[in-house]
């Protein structure tokens, strides 16, 4: 049995609910309250299983190409390239191998890393949307077949600007040679459209962004083509995912969740107590984006609360990032990090709608016996889980006109519980046994909603049971 639906399906919860979530909202600049939980709250850290995320609140953490079974909601990110394509089919054996036996422990994938660069880190060659795109939706098709509750999301993109240049027929993309480019990059809002174009809505279940907060506080609005905008003329904000929804949604009809597969906001070095840090090469690039330490906290904590208040369509948000720094290291990374700043105690104090674990169960339902009948009746019920996680159940009678075993009393979503029933003995009528199911889950503070259920099995006898047989239909068809 597949562990549910889609988390996009549930990170809506309603999704996460995605289909649980309930995006009509096309006015992206309007308040509008949350009435079901669709955020989730993680961060990239250097140890996915640390418990400090767990000590936050939070219920996500990410990986980086392998996963494992951490306490928390797990996102895999797969790493990939223009050599990707060199041998996609063998690839994507690989993959679905690594989702089948993650599957009890994985509950999102994200295929890439910041594509529309030409980065190591990156597409590692000039960006092509189309070619990113069959990567995607050969790892969306091989993750689906491996386990179908799985979340796909298209790799985070990297917002690089806008871009005036046109590059072999491709719009805001940069080049060599192309005005003032020193390397190959593409406006992420043209990616955007060109991946979509190549029909990239088809292979993901929610869309990977990197909304940065730059400079900019987190409510800083995003306005196109005005020097005078805390945005600045690239809307280099938090904000600026706003217009990646507009894309998916107004002009393309995508209504599903975008995911900040990273978004953090990165101190001043010579504030934490490293003053040799400011000038050093790996530091110089990001010298006119620094915050205070109090700055990155409250922005951390508002860009959440915004979501919450204002994005309906956002699903998980990942805070860059969780233990980078060293203190032997001036690699910008480590100025990224909340762990042991304030921003880590403010966003623990922070109120969290957790998205829920989901359980429904159908069955066991109703059985009809004949007066007299000797052989036992059978039943079973299945757990149908909204949720991405695994979840665990234990069943028991609560009372019963006549005797019944639970033949399997105990399993996960993928386990399916069984019954047996006598009814010998029994007069004509209706009778109901009354079961009580339990749900449970193994990840940190996520609640299950509901955790207990009360199930009914049904047996009615009557005088006789009449059996019909249907006739067997082909339906061909004439070339």
């Amino acid at each position: 049995m597949a562990r549910g639906t889609r988390l996009a399906d549930v990170l809506i919860a309603g999704l996460f609910l995605l289909s649980l979530f309930a995006m009509q909202d096309r006015n992206i600049g309007t308040a509008r309250s949350q009435s079901s939980p669709h955020l989730g709250f993680g961060v990239n850290p250097i140890y996915p299983a640390d418990s400090g995320i767990g000590q936050m609140g939070f219920d996500w953490t990410k990986g980086f190409n392998n996963g494992g079974c951490t306490g928390y909601r797990n996102l895999i990110r797969i790493d990939v390239s223009a050599d990707t394509l060199g041998n996609l089919s063998q690839w994507g054996q690989s993959l679905y191998q690594q989702a089948s036996a993650q599957a009890e422990c994985v509950e999102a994938w994200e295929i890439g890393n910041e594509p529309n660069i030409d980065a190591s880190f990156g597409w590692n060659a000039p960006p092509n949307a189309a070619g990113y795109t069959r990567v995607l939706c050969e790892a969306y098709r091989r993750i689906k077949a491996a386990d179908p509750s799985a979340i796909v999301v298209s790799a985070g993109l990297a917002p690089v600007g806008r871009i005036p240049f046109t590059w072999n027929g491709h719009k805001g993309y940069c080049a060599p040679g192309v005005g003032w480019c020193s390397g190959y990059y593409q406006d992420e809002r043209e990616f955007t459209r060109e991946m979509l174009q190549a029909g990239a809505a088809q292979c993901f279940d929610a869309f990977g962004y990197h909304p940065y907060g730059y400079a900019a506080p987190y409510d800083a609005p995003p306005v196109e083509d005005d020097s005078s905008s805390p945005c600045g003329p690239n809307d280099f904000c938090f904000r600026g995912v706003e217009k990646i929804r507009e894309i998916l949604y107004d002009e393309f009809g995508v209504d599903k969740p975008i995911w900040a597969t990273e978004f953090g906001w990165i101190v001043d070095p010579r504030q934490v107590g490293r003053p040799e840090c400011w000038d050093d090469p790996s530091m110089q690039q990001f010298q006119w984006m620094v915050v205070t330490p109090e700055e990155q906290a409250n922005n951390l904590v508002g860009a959440f609360q915004w979501a919450e208040e204002h994005y309906p369509w956002m699903g998980a948000m990942f805070v860059f990032n969780y233990g980078f720094y060293s203190d032997s290291s001036c690699n910008q990374m480590g100025f990224f990090d909340i762990k042991g700043r304030p921003a880590e105690q403010a966003l623990a104090a922070m109120a969290k709608n957790i998205v829920p674990s989901l359980p429904i169960w159908s069955g066991p339902g109703f059985y009809l016996v004949e007066e007299g009948q000797t052989r036992p009746a059978y039943g079973s019920a299945d757990l149908h889980n909204l949720s991405p996680e695994t979840l665990y159940w234990n069943a028991s009678v609560v009372s019963s006109p006549f005797p019944i075993t639970i033949t399997v009393a105990s399993g996960s979503d993928r386990t399916a519980l069984m019954l047996q029933a006598d009814p010998s003995g029994l007069g004509l009528g209706t009778y109901t046994a009354t079961l009580q199911a339990t749900v449970s889950n193994d990840v940190r503070n996520v609640p299950v909603e509901p955790s207990s259920q009360t199930l009914y099995y049904t047996v009615r006898v009557i005088e006789e049971v009449f059996e019909i047989y249907l006739p067997i239909v082909n339906r061909s068809y004439s070339p």
